[in-house]
């Protein structure tokens, strides 16, 4: 099956670099110092132990976090889930658990992250959220076949960036989250504007026994205040 491709875009105004509609896959903000941290999440990521794929409990165990929803008054886009929820520190907001894709992945939050955009459509499906401290933080479902060898998924990946200009600065960092195995991706686009600039994003590709997920942390110049807030959710991910 071919692999989802993620087209490069414009700036939005809220923030520089961000997505300029919710179905946007490779809108990076300038950002000047990005190797720190992406030796920072590959580290961390690379202590999580990574298993198989858990069964995802029962609908009746969960109930909707937003009710009616936040984009789509028909539609929740998460459901919540207690036993994932971290208390705050002085470091660090309160972490909420939730389940996204319909349930076929958790993750814990941070309280004040809010749902940008959202399409839970088969073969589309992905959840982006934007972080009150400027980063956007999103989730793809890719459509490459679970039983592809890891060679397969990363060489149709990375033809996906060269066909869409992106300079891999650094690639297939192994790392794992709560229960999955991941390759991680340091990229820099040129962004189309005026003037024309240079934009950054860490991009993870997670897999489970029956899917791939791509993860994608947008940031602005400075990461050193994030780092640990984008790295707890990272190691947080269930892929079901």
């Amino acid at each position: 099956m071919n692999a989802r491709l993620y087209q490069p875009a414009g700036s939005s105004a809220s923030l520089p670099g961000a997505p300029s509609s919710p179905g946007s896959r490779h809108n990076r903000p300038l950002a000047t110092r990005v190797l720190p941290m992406a030796l920072v999440l590959g580290a961390a990521l690379a202590l999580m132990g990574c298993g198989g794929s858990p069964t995802a409990p029962r609908f009746d165990d969960v109930f909707y976090l937003h009710g009616g929803g936040l984009i789509d008054k028909n539609a929740s886009y998460e459901t919540y889930f207690e036993k994932l929820n971290i208390d705050a520190t002085a470091q660090a907001p309160r972490y909420v658990g939730v389940g996204i894709l319909e349930g076929d992945v958790r993750l814990s939050r941070p309280i004040d992250w809010y749902v940008r955009g959202a399409d839970y459509n088969p073969e589309t499906r992905f959840i982006s959220y934007q972080s009150p401290r400027q980063f956007l933080f999103s989730i793809y479902e890719r459509i490459d076949h679970p039983e592809d060898s890891w060679a397969d998924v990363l060489r149709r990946f990375e033809g996906d960036l060269r066909d869409q200009g992106a300079q891999i600065l650094a690639g297939r960092v192994p790392v794992a989250s709560a229960n999955a195995q991941g390759r991680s991706y340091l990229l820099k686009t040129k962004v189309a504007a005026k003037p024309a600039y240079q934009s950054y994003s860490h991009e993870i590709l997670l897999r489970s026994e029956r899917r791939l997920l791509l993860v994608q942390v947008v940031h602005g110049e400075n990461t050193d205040t994030i780092s640990d807030e984008i790295t707890t959710a990272l190691k947080s991910i269930l892929v079901y």
